[in-house]
């Protein structure tokens, strides 16, 4: 691996750094996942407010708690509820996604 020494303005700095704990890893490790995601064109990442991630932490955390005791068809209902968002993954990204949860459903049958 090749190392690089960069020069942030320290409001760039700082906002790095607030959104690297909010998920919770090193700087280093949030810089480089930032600059993959763009160099792929896969991702964009967005700022959202705090009171908005501790909401979607507790929802996400709430369906971890139940997720090994529901059936297929109750995950359905689950993702049929849920808050629509932006379309900003890669169509091949998404395609990937729906073969995998096809292959998991098919797995619980």
């Amino acid at each position: 691996m090749n190392e690089v020494t960069l020069q942030l303005p320290k409001t760039l700095y700082q906002n790095l750094e607030v959104l690297a704990k909010r998920e919770a890893v090193p700087l280093t490790q949030y810089i480089i996942y930032i600059l993959t995601s763009q160099m792929s064109g896969g991702y964009t990442v967005r700022v959202v407010s705090d009171e908005n991630v501790v909401r979607q932490k507790a929802s996400f955390e709430s369906l971890l708690r139940k997720w090994g005791r529901i059936t297929p068809s109750e995950a359905d209902r689950i993702l049929d509820r849920r808050e629509p968002a932006e379309p900003d993954l890669a169509p091949e990204v998404v395609s990937r996604l729906k073969a995998r949860i096809a292959r998991s459903k098919n797995n619980h049958i």
